[in-house]
């Protein structure tokens, strides 16, 4: 806190969406009037108008500032609400929680908040999250199927980072130290103030920048490549980008090895993974495996240390193989050869059919992600306002 000729300064950060930009408040005998960026802050380069306007939201006249209680039937032209306290407000909430889980069970009850990306309840999500476990219901946070699931929670399956629950937004950027950064469906210059600054400041430094947005907005006409694609199609031009990038050998092998599960065993009759239990009728089904093509043996997995029993580098990451199980032979792919495969199907003359984005378009953005690397990535709401939002996101 500073004093300034009789005000006070006091550095914090507006909380006001899922940005946190760094800011001082100015008060004024005891009155908030201002919000300024604090530049000392990670984030806190830039405030957008509605951080400069917090001032106005918070001395608003209709701003609600306590509890109110409906005394007329939904439906009537006036609700005719009144003041209550704080505590009544609480003990009418508990009962009638209460009374619906006596009467139908506590999974009646669904808990879930205002979007953690425009409003300030990011902060609160875990408590709310934790109040649901606490009480006794799975059903919370259920507003994310249309905003937030695709980058928090569907992508944490590849990623392994993340969390619908408290609003983290899934995986950041490290636009800092990244050569090429995708912004997919993503306009931070209306949404994440730090990230529109922190991706000038990398395009300064030389950082090159590819957009995937139906608009040529915010910094799409900045982007060495912009991908204007089909709204909905999303999914496939992911696809066609990998399939340039696997058919030309841009793609590191060896993390793929490490850091995927693209040398576990699938089996072909059923699609699921091959588990200790396909081979022994006491195996164990948390077991998983890869064929190590040199020793020409199956090579354990072990999903709680992360780890092989044994080395990694002669991993198959294509090609078939018969396994011999307890219920005889059984042919097995390792997981990247099946989505090498579901990667063919979407070549440039396809992706183009289906995306409206041209060849030469598309090869670009693949050139750039392989030759500019280190990548950074970062999605938001373009994409998720589709059904097939956890097959992109993923």
């Amino acid at each position: 806190m500073e004093e300034d000729t009789g005000s006070q300064r006091i550095r914090g950060y507006c909380a006001l969406c899922t940005s946190r930009c760094g800011a001082i408040a100015t008060v004024e005998a005891g009155r908030f009037v201002r919000l300024d960026p604090d530049p000392t802050h990670p984030t806190g380069q830039a405030l957008c108008a509605k951080g400069r306007a917090g001032p106005e939201l918070v001395y608003h006249p209709e701003r609600l500032t306590h509890p109110v209680r409906r005394t007329r039937p939904k439906g009537a032209a006036d609700p005719g609400w009144e003041r209550i306290s704080w505590d009544e407000a609480l003990d009418l909430t508990a009962a009638a929680m209460q009374r619906v889980a006596e009467q139908h069970g506590r999974q009646a009850v669904a808990f879930t908040g205002s979007s953690p990306s425009t409003t300030a309840i990011g902060d609160l999500n875990g408590l709310i999250q934790r109040l649901a476990n606490a009480f006794g219901t799975p059903n919370s946070g259920i507003t994310n199927d249309v905003c937030g699931w695709g980058r928090a929670g569907a992508t944490r399956y590849t990623f392994g980072v993340g969390s619908v629950a408290t609003g983290a937004g899934g995986a950041m950027p490290d636009i800092e130290n990244t050569g090429v950064l995708i912004l997919w469906g993503y306009n931070p210059s209306f949404t994440r103030i730090a990230h529109a600054t922190a991706a000038v400041a990398g395009m300064k430094r030389g950082m090159r920048l590819i957009v995937v947005d139906p608009k040529q907005a915010g910094l799409a006409n900045k982007a060495d490549v912009w991908l204007r694609v089909r709204p909905g199609t999303d999914g496939a031009l992911a696809l066609g980008l990998a399939h340039l990038m696997i058919e030309r050998g841009w793609y590191d092998r060896d993390f793929v090895r490490e850091w995927s599960n693209g040398p576990h065993l699938v089996r072909a009759d059923n699609g699921r993974l091959l588990t200790g239990r396909d081979l022994e009728s006491d195996g164990d089904d948390r077991r998983f495996f890869a064929w190590d093509r040199a020793a020409a043996r199956l090579v354990p997995y072990g999903p709680t240390t992360g780890r092989y029993d044994g080395k990694t580098s002669d991993l198959a990451l294509e090609g078939e193989y018969r396994i011999a199980t307890s219920h005889g032979e059984i042919v097995c792919h390792p997981a990247f050869e099946l989505y090498r495969r579901l990667c063919r199907r979407y070549p440039p003359e396809t992706v183009e059919t289906i995306t409206w984005i041209p060849r030469a378009q598309l090869e670009e953005a693949a050139r750039l992600l392989w030759h500019a690397r280190p990548v950074s990535y970062y999605a938001y709401s373009g994409h998720e306002h589709h059904a097939n939002v956890t097959q992109t996101g993923g």
